[in-house]
């Protein structure tokens, strides 16, 4: 596996890179929305919650060897974070092929604009390119029409839904889990 990512990752309007400390108010602008965190497993944020979300994508950031890629989504016109995108890899072994799981968030002022398909679409690329990723897999609540055309769009497929996957306010929900198709 290659050692990491380079970074920034940029696509026509956007910019994929590291967090950094001075990013605390534009994360905690979008994890602090309850729309946008409605379908996720974590929000929304106080602000405590955002500043400690920071830390730990400026901690994974340094961790080595790396296993988290949790990458501030800007604008490239003015450099405003408008979400973040992930790969989480899984455990490497000798005997298995590198994989991760990706993730994305985005701010709902930018939703229905292709933003998150075109910044998954090139984490995508170079996930699979600079660190030698067989494959990426990715999990979505099944009522989440937007991460779902974003997933199909980049071109992942649905392996399989979860019933009753995980417990929420709104009781048991299904969970979609897509999959990249092999190279």
């Amino acid at each position: 596996m290659a050692s990491a990512l380079s970074l920034p990752i940029e696509t026509e309007r956007l910019c994929l890179r590291e967090f950094c400390r001075s990013d605390a108010d534009a994360l905690h602008a979008y994890a602090s929305q309850e729309e946008v965190t409605r379908y996720l497993m974590w929000g929304p944020n106080d602000r405590q919650a955002s500043e400690t979300q920071l830390s730990s994508f400026i901690e994974a950031a340094a961790a080595q060897p790396r296993t988290v890629y949790e990458l501030a989504l800007s604008l490239r016109a003015d450099g405003r974070v408008i979400g973040a995108l992930c790969l989480y890899l899984d455990d490497a072994s000798d005997q298995e092929p590198t994989g991760a799981e990706l993730g994305f968030v985005l701010h709902s002022d930018f939703w229905g604009q292709g933003m998150a398909t075109e910044a998954a679409k090139a984490l995508l690329s170079h996930g699979r390119s600079e660190l030698d990723l067989a494959h990426v897999w990715a999990t979505c609540d099944a009522r989440n029409q937007g991460s779902i055309g974003v997933l199909e769009k980049i071109g992942m497929f649905r392996q399989e839904t979860v019933r009753g996957a995980r417990v929420t306010e709104d009781g048991h929900i299904d969970e979609h889990r897509y999959v990249f198709p092999a190279a």
